[in-house]
């Protein structure tokens, strides 16, 4: 696959129908702190919700469509210093 067509974005709105192949999926979510989206509009609640305004999520694309995401979480006090990182797709 050519490298170019892969890339890291902030979530858009415009995201819900891809997301909704992989944030539906049980086998996707068991592993993820997320929950498994079943509608559309709970799809949309989510990336409004929790994507837009968190900075630290973050879509994997292929050709700008949505296939899977990448999020840090930053540590705190003793761990500021850390950070964990989780993805899916």
């Amino acid at each position: 696959m050519d490298s170019t067509r892969i890339s890291l974005r902030p979530f858009k709105l415009t995201d819900v129908d891809d997301m909704m192949l992989w944030v539906g999926d049980d086998r996707v979510t068991r592993t993820i702190r997320w929950k498994t989206l079943t509608s559309k509009e709970e799809v949309l609640i989510f990336i409004k919700e929790v994507c837009i305004p968190q900075p630290w999520h973050r879509s994997i694309c292929i050709d700008d469509r949505s296939i899977g995401f990448v999020s840090v979480f930053p540590g705190s006090g003793d761990d500021r210093s850390r950070a964990d990182i989780g993805y899916g797709s």
